[in-house]
């Protein structure tokens, strides 16, 4: 019979490598066009996430005092971005007048007390004085402050922010003056972080403020 040919070693092992590298191949490519279509499908099924667009600089308007102490708008957390400037003009001076009014009687209860036989408001310090009020008392103040809040707040949608109708010397007969309007807005700003630093004064030390003050001096 006939003798079958010698097969090259060398050449097979070739050729096996070749087949291997291109099932390989073939394998890896299909798997990352299945990992590219999961992908794709899984984007498709996924909501698309809602930005929410910036707010926008404030609308100041032109208020009055708005470039007072900082020599420009000083709101640096966009706090009036989308709320209307006259509204937040108009609780900023009704506390600032508040505080004002605070602040005056802060001094006034440390160095004098109404006349009574009671002990109510009996005290230097305004803190540890107001445990002396009758609940008579604090229920009177409470009616104040309801008061204040319920009729008042709303003269910004009818005129200027502030204008309450309450001048009796007649400052604004003649229209409001913007350097009384701005000395009014500085009084108010100072007021309100003096009278925070009064009560925290007072808080720490126990002592009035002017007693703490000229404790500085002894």
């Amino acid at each position: 019979g006939r003798r079958s040919p010698q097969i090259d070693s060398r050449k097979t092992r070739k050729m096996l490598a070749t087949l291997t590298y291109a099932a390989i191949a073939f394998q890896g490519a299909g798997l990352a066009a299945r990992g590219t279509s999961s992908s794709a499908v899984m984007a498709a099924k996924k909501p698309a996430a809602v930005k929410k667009a910036p707010k926008g600089p404030a609308d100041y308007g032109g208020v009055i005092g708005g470039f007072l102490e900082s020599g420009g708008i000083y709101d640096p957390l966009n706090y009036a971005a989308g709320k209307d400037i006259n509204r937040l003009r108009s609780v900023e001076l009704k506390n600032g007048r508040i505080c004002m009014l605070a602040t005056l009687g802060y001094v006034v209860q440390e160095t004098y007390s109404w006349p009574n036989t009671q002990g109510y408001f009996d005290g230097s310090n305004p803190i540890a004085t107001f445990g002396t009020v009758p609940v008579f008392g604090v229920l009177q103040i409470i009616g104040v402050i309801a008061l204040i809040e319920t009729q008042t707040g709303n003269e910004w949608q009818r005129g200027a922010p502030g204008d309450i109708g309450f001048d009796p010397l007649g400052l604004a007969k003649d229209g409001v003056n913007p350097a009384y309007a701005d000395a009014e807005l500085k009084h108010c700003r100072l007021a309100m972080v003096g009278w925070l630093g009064f009560c925290l004064q007072s808080l720490v030390t126990g002592k009035g403020v002017l007693a703490t003050t000229f404790d500085a001096f002894q």
